[in-house]
């Protein structure tokens, strides 16, 4: 029965696809931010290097999202710590500077997705072609998945002859339509002046909706690299705890 319904799922006329994907793009579209947001961000990340060693930091930061702008607020003991960590390095250049390291992965570039998701999920589903869509449970509650294949960014083979390529886009929707969770997928593998080159990256988003906002309440990204015969790789994690609405 599994095998006959994923065969189904793949097998979809293409109307029944097109209506599930438009279904989705009307769904993001609706789901404009109309109140300010207050937020605390929790962020952490462990990070295994070349050499094996590895690195872990966490911190905890303010958001503030509405009509004039996104604000992020950094506590005066986060500041220090992190200066702290940079007096040491500078007198040990292989001391690490994890907390520093964190800090500047937190721009608003970063941040933004998570306090308005949908906009952010309508640009990743240009160009993405949906292969399938079934019936799935996420958290113990029934939900729909579609699948879609993303294309190779065109900056990928201007870096590396690209031997394969992998990437996916899994859309989670709850009873109303409404995205409850997201995965991103894509893994490289290819040369580079005779150098064997293979990345991978994974992010998974828990989605929630508060009003008319999309909201990513947590961001987990797994990456993983292999270069000179040397592996790295690293997770990151993101929770976004909602307070009182902004004024």
């Amino acid at each position: 029965m599994i095998l006959a319904a994923l065969l189904a799922a793949l097998t979809l006329p293409a109307p029944a696809r097109a209506d599930a994907v438009s279904d989705l793009r009307a769904t993001l579209v609706k789901l404009q931010p109309a109140q300010p947001l207050l937020a605390t961000a929790r962020v952490s990340s462990t990070v295994k290097k070349e050499d094996g060693k590895t690195e872990r930091a966490q911190l905890q930061l303010g958001v503030r999202s509405g009509t004039d702008g996104l604000e992020l607020h950094f506590p005066p003991e986060l500041l220090q710590r992190a200066a702290a960590e940079a007096a040491v390095n500078a007198k040990n250049k292989d001391a690490p500077t994890p907390v520093q390291d964190l800090l500047g992965q937190l721009s608003p570039v970063n941040v933004q997705p998570m306090v308005n998701y949908a906009p952010v999920l309508l640009r990743q589903l240009d160009g993405a072609t949906l292969a399938s869509q079934r019936d799935d449970t996420r958290d113990g509650k029934p939900a729909r998945l579609l699948v879609f294949d993303v294309p190779m960014p065109p900056s990928a083979n201007k870096e590396m002859s690209v031997k394969k390529y992998v990437g996916q886009l899994s859309v989670w929707l709850g009873a109303d339509g409404v995205p409850v969770a997201v995965r991103n997928m894509l893994a490289i593998k290819g040369r580079k002046l005779l150098i064997s080159i293979e990345f991978g990256t994974t992010t998974e988003y828990a989605l929630r909706q508060i009003g008319t906002r999309l909201l990513a309440v947590s961001r987990r990204t797994e990456e993983s690299h292999s270069m000179f015969g040397h592996d790295g790789s690293s997770v990151t994690e993101a929770v976004l705890a909602p307070t009182v609405p902004g004024r």
